[in-house]
């Protein structure tokens, strides 16, 4: 009992906290811990870049990062296609592979963050593939990286138009 009413005293103490006065782990857990911001931007205006891909060889990087400025550009939505360019939004994105015998398995996460890096949004997701060698990426074709690349650009441009 007097455990409890001590995380409670903790917990109040800390409730009570406004965001600018938390440091180190506290700070750092209440940036984490908020709900994705809505766009404040104007979508006829917005602009994405796309930061180079984490956790993928560069060849089919290369090609999803090809794949999503069409896909992109199909729903409308405005493509900064120089590295560095500005841009209102960037996406910074990561994904992992893995296989078994018979299939490949990508996941993915894409964060899209202001200019000054802050977190606005991410986009989550898992593609199966069909086929497996081994190695988990020569699994991965070219329609799986193009299915990744519609569901990021359909998700994007959902996100921006959020009422």
């Amino acid at each position: 009992m007097k455990r409890l009413l001590a995380l409670l005293a903790v917990g109040l103490v800390l409730a009570a906290c406004s965001g600018s006065n938390l440091t180190g782990i506290a700070a750092g857990f209440k940036e984490r811990s908020q709900a994705p911001r809505r766009p404040l931007a104007d979508p006829a205006t917005a602009t994405f870049r796309f930061e180079p891909f984490e956790g993928i060889p560069g060849n089919v990087s290369d090609e999803l990062l090809q794949r999503i400025w069409v896909r992109a550009e199909r729903e409308g939505l405005n493509v900064v296609k120089r590295p560095d360019g500005p841009a209102v939004f960037v996406v910074e994105g990561s994904l992992s592979a893995v296989s078994d015998d018979t299939n490949s398995l990508v996941f993915y996460s894409f964060d899209v963050t202001d200019i000054t890096g802050r977190r606005l949004h991410r986009i989550t997701g898992r593609k199966r593939s069909e086929d497996s060698d081994g190695d988990p990426w020569a699994g991965v074709t070219s329609q799986d990286l193009d299915v990744i690349a519609r569901r990021l650009a359909l998700l994007l441009d959902a996100w921006l138009h959020a009422a």
